[in-house]
């Protein structure tokens, strides 16, 4: 499985050393690593809704590093729902502030209060792990995506970047996939879909969610546009016609969504995967990417005390923010 990675313990048996040892260990914790202690466990429930088959103790594994992450760094004088709260408010601010745009946030009623500031926007490079079939070809650098796209029309999925590359499988119109990165130099993208790379796909073909309605509805708006002008031959018709799909539009709320976490590396990625017949055909390695990156400061307060502290994030494969 995986190549060389290999797994001396099951999945689960991960997942449940890691939730027993966070609620032993929380009973004398101080309020700083009970705030740890409430964040991973948070984070492993919200995990266990994510993903299916293969990606499922994938995603409670994950969700158990990222939410024990945020609950450590900003948890301290914090309670569990005042925490969530400004998770994801700095989730948001990474999303859709501008840098030097600050974001507040107060809660009436326990007094606790936030102030997360977008400092600066970066381009990076680093690795990222990914997870592919044996078949699919191992994409050279690639600048990184890591968002739900759709497929505009019924389309080939190859295994390698090339109109030459066998076909890898048919996807149909209006299906999900994760769109991992644009291959350097290359109008091709790497796609997964259940938790793995399956092949690459011409970025022509795909748009972020949300761009397959706009273009059916623009088309809609175009044709009932076109019948009008046929009848009354003015200019007013012309007036109303909409203007064509934006390919970078993004349905409301789609990034904030995301969480934020640490990130996670290959070996725990090869871990979190069960043993199945299916994974015995993946390959498990680290990819080149360029990818942006944001810095994130965050003051919190609450009538227990105050925390400040300043965090890089980067967008990982599955569109969380990473903080690297």
């Amino acid at each position: 499985m995986f190549g060389a990675h290999q797994k001396s313990i099951s999945a689960r048996s991960i997942v449940i050393l890691l939730v027993c040892s966070i609620l032993v260990g929380g009973c004398q914790a101080s309020k700083q690593n009970t705030g740890m202690a409430v964040g991973a466990l948070v984070g492993a429930v919200a995990g266990s809704f994510i993903g299916k088959g293969a990606g499922k103790a994938l995603a409670v594994g994950i969700g158990v590093l990222a939410g024990g992450f945020i609950g450590n760094q900003i948890g301290g004088y914090l309670d569990e729902q005042d925490r969530l709260a400004v998770e994801r408010e700095s989730t948001k601010a990474l999303s859709r502030a501008k840098d030097g745009e600050t974001t507040t946030w107060e809660n009436p009623d326990t007094k606790a209060k936030a102030e997360i500031t977008v400092e600066k926007t970066e381009t990076v490079e680093r690795e990222i792990p990914i997870v592919r079939h044996k078949k699919v070809q191992k994409p050279g650098k690639l600048e990184l995506i890591g968002e739900p796209y759709e497929i505009l029309t019924a389309s080939n999925v190859r295994f390698g970047p090339s109109m030459d590359s066998d076909v890898a499988e048919v996807l149909p119109e209006g299906d999900k996939v994760l769109a991992v990165g644009k291959v350097n130099g290359k109008n091709w993208i790497l796609i997964n879909k259940n938790r793995h790379a399956i092949g690459y796909i011409h970025a022509s073909l795909v748009g972020k969610e949300g761009t397959l309605a706009k273009r059916k509805a623009a088309a809609k708006s175009t044709a009932e546009n076109d019948d009008a002008k046929a009848e009354t031959q003015t200019a007013d018709a012309q007036k109303v016609m909409q203007p064509a799909y934006d390919l970078d539009a993004m349905p409301e709320d789609m990034q904030s969504s995301r969480t934020l976490r640490k990130a996670v590396n290959l070996d725990t990625m090869v871990a979190s995967y069960p043993d199945t017949p299916e994974t015995d055909d993946y390959v498990a390695e680290q990819v080149e990417v360029e990818a942006p990156a944001r810095t994130l400061k965050m003051k919190v307060s609450s009538p227990k005390g105050q925390e400040e502290t300043t965090v890089v994030a980067s967008k990982g494969t599955d569109g969380a923010w990473e903080i690297i």
